[in-house]
């Protein structure tokens, strides 16, 4: 009941529906943007005096594009359109109520992390479907097997995103609190992709994954293991901290 509840008013707000709308445009401008890049390039350096030879665009370009896309633009728009996913109800009011009820505190937090990865789950399939057909019909030799799989890890790289949005939401009051705090875990947990043997057990690694399969060289899939357990870390913590919650 709540699960559906948490749904309904994802679409009430219209915040699926915007959220579904950035998926579907990024994933549309990242083939586009590879696409029209070299000629982007030589015009300018045209324009400065300037020869650069730019080699023709491929499937990869068009892929990488899209995995910045989706593990930047995208987690930052889902940062500031959730950030407030329980911090606003706790600032005006609405689970006070709804603890009145007999409602477990442990399922509404349930259902808050189910309902983001409902969202992540509908934007990635979408993305994939809409950014797969344009990069087939634009370049030749796109290999569909690999986009899959990488898509597999970017959609768990955006949950574990939306899973620190929902546990800082969970444990501030405030949402801009919530919201910088989100931003600066983000910030940091992307900078350990620098560190091979730190970012096989975090989301980055995930994203380290994607790039290696572009490169043909060998992956792991550790790295899913191990946001899947970040991922449980930061729900058993939103737990803990909205059980002491005092409304």
């Amino acid at each position: 009941m709540l699960l559906k509840n948490e749904i309904a008013e994802q679409f009430r707000s219209r915040k699926f529906i915007v959220v579904l709308v950035v998926f579907v445009v990024f994933a549309i401008m990242s083939p586009i943007t590879a696409l029209f890049m070299p000629d982007i390039i030589s015009s300018v350096s045209e324009s400065q005096n300037i020869k650069i030879e730019v080699p023709p665009p491929t499937w990869i370009d068009a892929v990488v594009q899209y995995v910045k896309n989706m593990t930047q633009i995208i987690s930052f728009v889902l940062i500031i359109v959730y950030m407030g996913i329980i911090a606003r109800e706790k600032e005006n009011g609405i689970l006070v109520f709804l603890l009145v009820k007999p409602v477990k505190r442990t399922a509404i937090i349930v259902s808050k992390y189910l309902s983001v990865l409902f969202v992540a789950i509908a934007g990635i399939t979408v993305s994939f479907i809409v950014s797969g057909f344009y990069t087939f019909l634009f370049f030749e030799g796109f290999v569909i097997k690999d986009f899959l799989l990488q898509n597999l890890f970017i959609l768990i790289n955006i949950i574990s995103t939306l899973f620190i949005v929902v546990l800082f939401s969970s444990i501030f009051k405030s949402q801009i609190v919530a919201g910088i705090l989100s931003f600066v875990a983000y910030l940091l947990i992307s900078l350990t992709s620098q560190v091979e043997k730190i970012s096989e057990f975090l989301p980055s690694g995930l994203i380290t994954q994607c790039n290696n399969m572009m490169k043909g060289t060998e992956i792991s899939f550790m790295p899913i293991l191990g946001t899947l357990v970040f991922m449980s870390i930061c729900v058993v913590l939103s737990i803990i901290s909205f059980s002491k919650w005092e409304a």
